[in-house]
């Protein structure tokens, strides 16, 4: 059974977040393997990686490495100063917690895993021009299906800016790979972000972003339980 790692840059880090954590599993009553990481690389081992690193900027950097091996790696990020804590919010992390609050943030981010009900693999590897593309999940707005390819409408980090990438996939290839991962087809040749939607209206959506995209007809009902059941489960995200 896959478990939680611990990878710390100091010993004794290591054992006060280990001491912490087996205390809030038992409590919250999640049975699952719990150990420090010895060798990096052996990702399948675990399904949730609590990153403490002195140094931020390598820590940012090794989380780039974890999700580019094991793309569905959820990461606690233990931060040591305010500015950290603030430049984290810019990458992907499960949860972040503070080193000066530490107990009440990991209980909260322990707290997180167990209501954890919709997959949250944050990072999607695509294939196109001979080369893997890796996309946040939260940066893809769209994809649409163009021909012997398909089109991903990405969202910058920074802004609401959209920029286009092409891959050599199908869109039924790409909605399989993001099952249960809050997107649903809402077009023969379009398959949406729910994160990213604003509003649904009689025959459309709108995105956050002010994009409006038709939806056929037939899938109207079918768009509407999913964005609905999507909705509800917000909280666990």
């Amino acid at each position: 059974m896959p478990g939680i790692g611990i990878l710390c840059s100091r010993e004794t880090e290591e054992q006060r977040i280990s001491y912490m954590l087996r205390l809030l599993l038992a409590q919250y009553g999640l049975a699952c393997p719990l150990e420090t990481v010895q060798s990096q690389g052996n990702w399948e081992r675990y399904f949730c990686l609590v990153l403490s690193w002195e140094d931020a900027e390598r820590a940012f950097a090794l989380a780039e490495e974890i999700w580019e091996a094991a793309p569905s790696m959820q990461i606690i990020y233990v931060a040591r100063k305010v500015g950290d804590i603030f430049a984290a919010l810019k990458r992907p992390f499960f949860h972040t917690v503070r080193s000066f609050d530490m107990e009440a943030d990991l209980g909260a981010a322990v707290r997180k895993l167990k209501h954890f009900k919709i997959p949250l693999s944050e990072r999607i590897i695509f294939t196109g021009n001979g080369r893997k593309l890796t996309v946040p999940r939260r940066e893809l707005l769209y994809l649409e299906s163009r021909h012997h390819s398909v089109c991903l409408h990405l969202q910058h980090r920074s802004d609401l800016e959209e920029r286009r990438e092409e891959v050599a996939e199908t869109l039924t290839q790409c909605e399989e790979k993001l099952k249960g991962l809050g997107f649903v087809r809402i077009h023969r040749s379009v398959l949406v972000n729910m994160y990213h939607i604003g509003s649904l209206e009689k025959d459309s959506l709108v995105l956050l972003n002010g994009e409006r995209l038709y939806i056929s007809r037939h899938r109207m009902q079918e768009v509407r339980f999913a964005f609905d059941n999507y909705i509800r489960h917000l909280d666990f995200m």
